[in-house]
């Protein structure tokens, strides 16, 4: 199980503006982060920070008690990162994709492809060219899953699935969380995704941190039972 710890985190672009400002938290390992916030306020460049991306141009994110920006290879090998950032060649095949994920990781069980291949609905002789976006991370899913990673780190994914698709991602993500132990950080917008499944929520706003909190927790402080709604109301807050 992976922690990711991060003390004062600021990342800027080249004209100095600030993306994320000053971010300190600490996210257990084993928990279900979900990471939310407005278009915007700096999720994917957090999570191309906690994934060594991007420099932090101050403070210090360490995963798993290492920097991620060193380029940890043997590290690597232990996470799975799901993004629409993700690009796959047109002219693979779905089964020539997996094959060539079997090179970077050592856990990697071939014989959860094909089951898994059939239980989201894709061929393996399917080219990439010929299959739609949300089919595109179906397969990648399929990848990540196959890994047995210690650590999930997944970009808004959720949107493109269908309905179908995203219920059965959260639902797999929970149980892989509940058997495996596996820490997963999830950036999404899909607030209802998380039902039952998110053991803690983290919202950024204009590339601060404005919350990080068990949903519990959160949730007694909110004047509403939709956890919808106490995170907007959290992020229209002035």
């Amino acid at each position: 199980m992976f922690g990711v710890r991060a003390e004062k985190v600021c990342v800027a672009v080249e004209n100095g503006r600030e993306i994320l400002t000053e971010i300190s938290f600490a996210i257990a390992p084993g928990s279900f982060t979900a990471i939310l916030g407005e278009n915007g306020a700096g999720k994917t460049t957090l999570l191309d920070t906690i994934m060594g991306f991007r420099r932090p141009h101050s403070g210090r994110i360490m995963v798993d008690g290492l920097a991620p920006a060193n380029d940890n290879y043997l590290q690597r090998r232990e996470i799975a990162y799901l993004s629409e950032k993700v690009d796959m060649p047109a002219d693979w095949t779905a089964s020539e994709f997996l094959a060539f994920n079997r090179f970077f990781y050592p856990k990697y069980q071939v014989s959860l492809e094909a089951p898994l291949l059939a239980e989201w609905g894709i061929s393996p002789g399917a080219r990439i060219v010929n299959l739609s976006a949300g089919e595109i991370r179906r397969v990648q899913i399929v990848a990540a899953l196959c890994q047995v990673p210690r650590l999930f780190v997944i970009d808004e994914i959720a949107a493109v699935l269908d309905i179908v698709g995203r219920r059965k991602f959260m639902a797999t993500l929970k149980e892989r969380h509940q058997s495996s132990g596996a820490t997963i950080l999830f950036a999404t917008n899909i607030l209802e995704d998380l039902n039952e499944a998110a053991s803690h929520i983290l919202i950024l706003k204009k590339g601060r941190l404005v919350v990080h909190q068990a949903v519990s927790d959160f949730m007694k402080s909110c004047a509403t039972p939709s956890l919808a709604d106490g995170v907007a109301a959290r992020i229209e807050q002035p």
